[in-house]
């Protein structure tokens, strides 16, 4: 066996393990919202008429299908608001830093505060960035990681981004391709 077929059936191996430990997930997180530790219901058949929604949804707003809209987040609390509105760019910065390494309900609070006061600043990323681990800390992980999304799509050359996508996961969604010339072509 080569060493390309090798690595082939590892990853392949690999990916087969990924999804039946997510499959198993899936199912001992059902059983435990089952209630009293009896295990689940079996499901009974649903018709196309029961999944079928009664009313049709409505479509997405343009601005939302795209990468660089912020994710919807619970505005900021009113205190907050009037805690960044008295202060200046630079302030407001030197206090989120202060407050990220104590307090991050604050934290989060301020940093929406400025994002919706400063929103597309130079210290714009940095914010993102001390939003995100804030909320990480506070376990609000699905929350942290449409900030990154967003983050790392709005400000892509920012050198905050870099130390983003290792500690998330998330990366730029560049549309990218060769042309006929042989060249890269953002699109």
């Amino acid at each position: 066996m080569t060493n390309r077929t090798r690595l082939t059936a590892t990853a392949i191996g690999a990916l087969v393990l990924a999804g039946a430990i997510a499959v198993w997930h899936a199912w001992s997180e059902k059983d435990e919202r089952a209630g009293d530790g009896t295990t689940a219901a079996i499901p009974t058949p649903t018709t196309a008429a029961q999944l079928a929604p009664a009313v049709p949804a409505p479509a997405p707003a343009p601005e939302a299908a795209g990468q660089n809209t912020p994710p919807p987040a619970p505005p900021p609390s009113v205190s907050a608001e009037a805690a960044v509105a008295r202060m200046n760019e630079a302030v407001l910065m030197a206090r989120l830093r202060e407050v990220a390494q104590s307090d991050p309900a604050q934290t989060v609070q301020l940093a929406r505060a400025g994002n919706k006061k400063f929103p597309d600043s130079p210290d714009a990323p940095e914010r993102a960035a001390i939003l995100i681990h804030a909320l990480v800390t506070q376990n609000q992980l699905s929350e942290g990681r449409a900030e990154a999304e967003y983050m790392v799509n709005h400000y892509p050359d920012s050198k905050w981004v870099r130390e983003i996508e290792g500690f998330t996961g998330a990366h730029r969604h560049r549309n990218i391709r060769v042309n006929d010339a042989g060249q890269l072509e953002y699109y």
